[in-house]
């Protein structure tokens, strides 16, 4: 009687072990998934940082009296990981100042010179699923903010 009470003790101690190493294990995976997620979108935004500022050198050295005002940038990054896409919605120009105007469907002229020659733009980073370095995970971050070039 006593040896089969042993061993059924012994069952449910090797039963209640192997069930907290499954639900560690499934702890630790939730982890390493929730890290290498952060870890994407912190890239994606830092990626999204640095094309905002591209667009705004790209504006800045656009020959507006050629041809029409930007409406549009693509950027990628050299890795081939994330794909930018910036719209430029507006461009706001005082309407006593020289470029008034310009050549620009999308820009609005504005009372005040203090908001003279910003831009709204519109960014969409998207990474690149196809990349092994990826892993498959797909991050979409729009951002719409105003800057000065």
């Amino acid at each position: 009687m006593r040896k089969g009470i042993g061993l059924i003790s012994a069952l449910m101690i090797l039963l209640l072990m192997a069930t907290l190493i499954v639900a560690i294990l499934k702890i630790s995976f939730i982890s390493v998934k929730h890290v290498s997620d952060t870890y994407m979108r912190e890239r994606a935004e830092l990626f999204m940082q640095s094309a905002i500022e591209n667009a705004i050198l790209a504006i800045e050295g656009y020959d507006r009296n050629i041809s029409k005002c930007l409406k549009h940038i693509t950027f990628r990054d050299e890795k081939k990981r994330f794909k930018a896409d910036v719209d430029i919605l507006r461009y706001y120009f005082y309407k006593n100042s020289d470029e008034a105007g310009y050549n620009c469907d999308n820009a609005v002229l504005i009372d005040t010179d203090k908001s003279h020659g910003n831009v709204l733009l519109k960014v969409v980073v998207e990474s690149n699923n196809s990349n092994p370095r990826n892993f498959g995970k797909h991050i979409r971050i729009q951002k719409i903010t105003l800057q000065r070039p």
